[in-house]
């Protein structure tokens, strides 16, 4: 007995594969250029929407805007700046902390732009204050080399230091900063005041 020959036609299987493979190419290049257009528009600035605009004025409208006593209290008992413009780099020459990428547009007296809220502004002003400030007698702040301040409080046997950064290389920039400037007692005792990465991230190197 014979059996007829079929014709030579793909399997609905190999149909089905050949188009979920251009249903998933298609979609790749969709990705893709979605990426391109994303990268060529990133650094082009958008207005701020008219809903942001209303929010930034209405929610910040009755604060005391002219009261500087925050930018008298942020430069008291300054010690040393930080070196090289707040840039920390790496043993390779990386840099893993840039505040001077900050400081062309963050600036004392400037006004904040319509896409920031202006009390976050103040805030991120307030914090361009950056190096070794003496908070009262026994208690030191190094502020600006990193997202917290490291602080450190002053023992007859050695130093406390409060949240200690996030990477090795911010705090040990922090600490030698606060060794050339003060004593160099040994560090006895780490206190994180909480558990987010930026207040506990570089215990180790301490």
């Amino acid at each position: 007995m014979t059996h007829p020959t079929l014709p030579n036609r793909p399997s609905v299987a190999g149909a089905s594969a050949q188009c979920s493979f251009r249903l998933i190419a298609a979609g790749l290049a969709l990705a893709l250029a979605a990426t391109v257009a994303q990268a060529q528009t990133a650094d082009e600035p958008k207005p701020a929407s008219p809903s942001t605009l209303e929010f930034n004025k209405n929610s910040t409208a009755s604060l005391p805007w002219s009261d500087k006593a925050d930018f008298v209290n942020a430069k008291r008992g300054l010690i040393a700046r930080l070196p090289d413009n707040g840039v920390i780099k790496d043993k390779s020459g990386r840099a893993v902390w840039d505040l001077s990428r900050y400081a062309g547009f963050i600036k004392d007296g400037a006004a904040s732009p319509d896409t920031v809220n202006p009390s976050l502004w103040r805030m991120s002003q307030l914090l361009m204050d950056a190096g070794l400030y003496e908070v009262v007698p026994g208690v030191y702040q190094v502020r600006g080399a990193d997202l917290s301040n490291l602080t450190i409080v002053e023992g007859e046997q050695g130093i406390t230091i409060y949240d200690p950064l996030i990477s090795a290389e911010t705090a040990r920039a922090a600490l030698d900063l606060y060794y050339q400037n003060r004593p160099r007692k040994p560090v006895v005792a780490v206190i994180y005041t909480h558990s987010h990465v930026d207040h506990a991230g570089a215990s180790g190197a301490l």
